[in-house]
C-alpha cells in the first residue's frame, strides 16, 4: 500500500509540473534591443562602459580611415567595450566639424582592427530609454 501511494503521490507532481503555464511572460523582440543599452549589468560577455584608451584611438582612427571626410577627430564621448576573442568597441565620437557619429569596431587578439558596424550619425545610445 504505501508502494501505491508513494507512485501515486508523484505521478501527481510529475502531472502537475508539466502542465501548461496559463500565465505567458510576452516575448522580447531582439529586433528593438540595443544591447548597448544594457551596459554594466556585470553579466559575463556584457558590454562595460570603458576610458578611452590608445586601442580606442586607434580604433576610431581606422573607422575615419574608411569614411569619405575630411574632417578630423575632435573627440571621443564615450567608449563601450565587450570582451571576446578579442575586444569589441562601441564608440561615439565627435568630429571637428561638430557632428557626432557612431561605430562599432573587432579588435582582435592580434591587434587587428575590423569595423563591425559602419559609421552612423548620432549617439549609439540615442534610442536608450
Amino acid at each position: 500500500m504505501n508502494k501505491s501511494v508513494v507512485i501515486a503521490i508523484t505521478s501527481a507532481l510529475f502531472i502537475a509540473g508539466c502542465s501548461i503555464q496559463s500565465e505567458k511572460t510576452p516575448a522580447i523582440s531582439s529586433d528593438n534591443i540595443n544591447p548597448i543599452c544594457n551596459v554594466d549589468n556585470n553579466m559575463a560577455g556584457g558590454w562595460v562602459t570603458s576610458s578611452v584608451t590608445p586601442e580606442a584611438k586607434e580604433a576610431v582612427e581606422h573607422v575615419l580611415s574608411m569614411m569619405n571626410t575630411s574632417a578630423k577627430l575632435k573627440q571621443i564621448l564615450d567608449v563601450k567595450t565587450q570582451v571576446v576573442n578579442g575586444i569589441n568597441y562601441a564608440i561615439d565620437f565627435e568630429l571637428d566639424d561638430g557632428q557626432v557619429w557612431n561605430t562599432r569596431v573587432y579588435r582582435s587578439l592580434k591587434g587587428q582592427y575590423q569595423m563591425t558596424q559602419p559609421a552612423q550619425q548620432g549617439s549609439m545610445t540615442q534610442d536608450c530609454q
